[in-house]
């Protein structure tokens, strides 16, 4: 189900692309999910990011997570780096990601059929600020590993 959302999501905001053109900075930013701590002193937020190149949006955007201070939205102008933010992980070829605040200082990242290690993506801290941050459905190796000794 939160394949087929999140595939409808990208389907749409690729036709709106398509027909309003490319933004100045050749990048399309997409707020996927975003979810406030129980005090809404923070906001995580999942965002995927495109880039135009060839004259068309690349089929593989880069995913963000974001930890901000909750300001009541996400909001993000398109395409500019992230100065306010701070960059929880930015996995490439993961699987959908789902976030939940378990409790008022803990945020759970889970990789919904993830196929990619939580060692392969890259710098995946386990606290920033007063946030713990918990991974889940990230397998030991890459789908793409083979085990030792085979």
């Amino acid at each position: 189900m939160k394949i087929t959302v999140l595939l409808a999501i990208l389907l749409v905001n690729g036709c709106a692309l398509v027909v309003s053109g490319c933004k100045g900075d050749q990048r399309q930013d997409t707020v996927i999910a975003s979810i406030a701590n129980p005090s809404h002193m923070y906001r995580a937020t999942i965002l995927l990011r495109q880039y135009y190149v060839d004259g068309k949006f690349d089929t593989s955007p880069t995913t963000y997570v974001l930890l901000d201070k909750d300001s009541g939205a996400a909001t993000y102008e398109n395409g500019v780096d992230f100065t306010e933010s701070q960059v929880v992980i930015k996995p490439t070829q993961c699987g959908p990601l789902s976030l939940k605040w378990t409790d008022e200082n803990a945020l759970r990242i889970t990789c919904e059929k993830c196929g990619l290690a939580l060692s392969a993506v890259g710098s995946h801290p386990r606290a920033m600020n007063s946030v713990r941050i918990d991974y889940v459905g990230f397998p030991e190796m890459s789908s793409w590993e083979t085990a030792p000794g085979r």
